[in-house]
Formats: structure tokens, C-alpha cells, sequence
């Protein structure tokens, strides 16, 4: 009877860290960024694919790895803010060391952005126009689908 019982302890045990854990790393990944990024900027999330391109939103991992097998055409992101906003852009890699240009703003990212690791760019969209933001760092043969717009509305 006592070995069921520790059974079942260690079961709920394993159970509350694998729900826990995910949970409170989320948790502490939302608490670092929201003293990270300022109140009422506009936040976008941008992950870099050499197969897909620039994908607006997170790629889960399990996604991450069925893109070279997907047939599926992936549009070049773009992303409308208005002219005056703080705009924090959270660029991730789902595959190789990517890089990062938005020249309309002096924005370059040569330091590579590390698949897992999540980089933060910040500025003032304080021009209006049509931007286009590229991958500055030779990820592989798709290299130059590496690209999306910034629309800046006046």
C-alpha cells in the first residue's frame, strides 16, 4: 500500500513540474519584458526562417522544423504602425544565426540573433513611408526572401 502511494506522490510530482514549469518560465519571460519594453509602445514579434523568410508572430519549434518540407508560400511580412509611435520589435531565429536591417532607421542588428534567444529593438517611427527590413547576415540559399515592410502611416 505504501509503495502506491509514493507512486502517486512522485506521479503528481512529475505532472506539477512538467505543467509548472513551461508556466512559470512564461511568467518570468513576461515579467522581464514588460520592464523592458515602454508602456504604449507598439510590440511586434519577428521570426527569421531561411525557408519561410521573416515571419510575423512566434514559430513553434515543432513548426520550425516541417518548414523545408511545407509547400506552403509564406507572404513577406508587414507591419503598420503610425507615424509618432514607439515601435519594439522582438526578433527570434527558428533555425540559424540571423541578422537584422531597417535602414529608414538606422536599425541594424550584427551581433546575429541566436536561435532560442529573443533580441529587442526600440525606436521612434518618426517618418512616414514604406520601409523594407531585411536579414544582414548570410543565413542560406533563401537568403534574399529575408525581407518585410514597415508602414509608417502619417
Amino acid at each position: 500500500m505504501n509503495q502506491k502511494r509514493l507512486d502517486g506522490l512522485l506521479f503528481v510530482l512529475l505532472c506539477t513540474v512538467i505543467v509548472g514549469l513551461p508556466a512559470a518560465m512564461a511568467a518570468y519571460d513576461h515579467h522581464l519584458w514588460r520592464e523592458k519594453i515602454p508602456a504604449g509602445a507598439k510590440v511586434f514579434t519577428l521570426t527569421g526562417n531561411t525557408a519561410a523568410g521573416w515571419i510575423l508572430g512566434d514559430v513553434p519549434a515543432y513548426d520550425a522544423i516541417f518548414f523545408g518540407l511545407s509547400k506552403q508560400r509564406y507572404r513577406k511580412p508587414v507591419i503598420e504602425v503610425s507615424k509618432g509611435d514607439r515601435v519594439v520589435l522582438k526578433l527570434k531565429s527558428s533555425d540559424v544565426v540571423h541578422g537584422f536591417s531597417l535602414k529608414g532607421f538606422g536599425v541594424f542588428v550584427t551581433d546575429g540573433i541566436q536561435p532560442g534567444k529573443t533580441v529587442l529593438v526600440s525606436f521612434i517611427a518618426d517618418k512616414a513611408g514604406r520601409f523594407t527590413f531585411s536579414c544582414n547576415a548570410i543565413c542560406g540559399p533563401n537568403h534574399k526572401n529575408m525581407q518585410g515592410v514597415l508602414l509608417v502611416r502619417a
